[in-house]
């Protein structure tokens, strides 16, 4: 994907924490900043389509919250690095 260069300015307290969770995750800064903005992005996505669909539908009810609640940790669930010792299906 092409990408736009953009120059930001963090607090002095927060870029070192920012450098360290980024060499945490093996990333470049850029590509660090860039994943935190995607996922907040999609968060912020996701907020305005449930306000949209409540708007129109009224809000879900527990067996829905429940139901994408159960999805929701089925997805994180695959995206899980396997724990140590644990058995492969």
């Amino acid at each position: 994907m092409p990408s736009k260069r953009v120059t930001i300015t963090l607090p002095e307290d927060l870029a070192p924490r920012v450098q360290e969770l980024a060499d945490d995750a093996r990333l470049a800064l850029a590509s660090y900043v860039t994943r935190v903005v995607e996922h907040h992005v999609l968060n912020q996505e996701g907020l305005t389509a449930m306000e949209y669909w409540e708007s129109r539908h009224g809000p879900l009810s527990k067996p829905e919250m429940a139901g994408a609640d159960e999805a929701i940790e089925a997805a994180r669930a695959r995206l899980r690095p396997p724990q140590e010792g644990s058995a492969q299906q």
